[in-house]
């Protein structure tokens, strides 16, 4: 079973080798780990094997060991390649009119905050992008559904492998038609809800990417049909965006740069939101957590930081973190 495995000395977050073991409760099963034992035939002892340990130095804590590239990017990709919350969201936000549950988060940034532009990492379901969508069309859910509708039927018209020679016709005054709907709908947006939206992607494999479908179409090609969002790669290239606010709605934990997404993010925008899971109770289909002591951390790094998770009144199931975080603006103001 060690075929499985990689070991991880290192912290993950800060690569110290300062890292502590630490007890934890017993063993909590979910559908993912189920998943992944029924694929790879693995028993349920499997994940005894993996130990949880703290970093003196930044606090979080991960497990060791943990799976291979090979095995992380299978679970990503085929195992569990459609990330089940992020179209969950989108699906109750569609049909039940409820926006990602995130407390008064919203109203509060957008109180303020005067955002002009706005970043999200990775998934574009799990965080604010509903809302600023819900916004720019007033909360009429009749349009929003239909834009998704007339979305994915002009993506699923673009895919011709296979088809004859007719269907490539057909296809065509299809397209033609569902892309006049679309821009249709877009043309009733209100022009002063209208923000500049950006999703930054850095294709982890220990993340969702291109498997993460519905009807065959990708969650981040969708996303950018119905909320006209620049798709950007995290590189150096990228020195020239700027944001206003840049949003990490647990996805940090899914990409193995986490400091380097962290720091691309405060480099250019002027506010960071993140929003991750922190109990030490790691669950083994994650390799590392954040921790509330994360934040002590980023103090030190002279980081401006406040801890929003109570202030958001959310109603918590887990346990979890909200803080915002700036290298230059000061965040008294989000106190009161």
């Amino acid at each position: 079973m060690k075929k499985y495995l990689s070991f991880y000395n290192h912290c993950i977050f800060c690569n110290s080798k300062k890292l502590s073991k630490i007890d934890t409760q017993k063993f909590r099963d979910n559908f993912y780990l189920k998943a992944i034992r029924s694929d790879l035939s693995l028993s349920r002892n499997f994940f005894s094997i993996m130990k949880t340990y703290q970093c003196e130095n930044c606090f979080i804590v991960q497990n060791n060991p943990w799976f291979n590239e090979e095995i992380y990017s299978k679970i990503f990709s085929s195992i569990y390649g459609q990330h089940n919350r992020s179209w969950s969201n989108l699906f109750k936000f569609l049909k039940n009119k409820k926006k990602p549950d995130h407390g008064k988060l919203f109203q509060i940034l957008t109180k303020k905050i005067k955002i002009k532009s706005y970043a999200e990492f990775n998934s574009p379901f799990t965080g604010l992008l509903l809302h600023f969508l819900s916004r720019e069309y007033n909360e009429d859910f009749k349009k929003m559904m239909n834009l998704f509708k007339y979305s994915i039927l002009y993506l699923n018209s673009r895919q011709l492998a296979g088809k004859s020679k007719k269907f490539f016709k057909i296809s065509e005054l299809n397209a033609k038609q569902f892309l006049g709907k679309i821009k249709s709908i877009k043309s009733k947006k209100i022009k002063n809800n209208r923000i500049n939206k950006s999703l930054i992607l850095d294709h982890s494999l220990l993340g969702w990417g291109q498997n993460d479908n519905y009807k065959s179409v990708n969650s981040h090609t969708l996303a950018s049909s119905l909320m006209d969002l620049n798709i950007l790669n995290l590189n150096e290239n990228n020195k020239s965006k700027k944001f206003d606010l840049f949003g990490i709605f647990h996805t940090l934990d899914h990409t193995l740069y986490p400091k380097r997404i962290l720091d691309y993010s405060l480099k250019r925008s002027k506010y960071v939101i993140i929003y991750c899971h922190a109990n030490p109770n790691l669950e083994k289909q994650h390799l590392f957590t954040l921790t509330s002591d994360f934040l002590k951390y980023l103090k030190k790094k002279n980081l401006h930081v406040i801890d929003l998770t109570h202030i958001i009144a959310k109603k918590y199931y887990t346990k979890e973190l909200y803080f915002l975080c700036s290298q230059t603006q000061n965040l008294s103001k989000f106190k009161t």
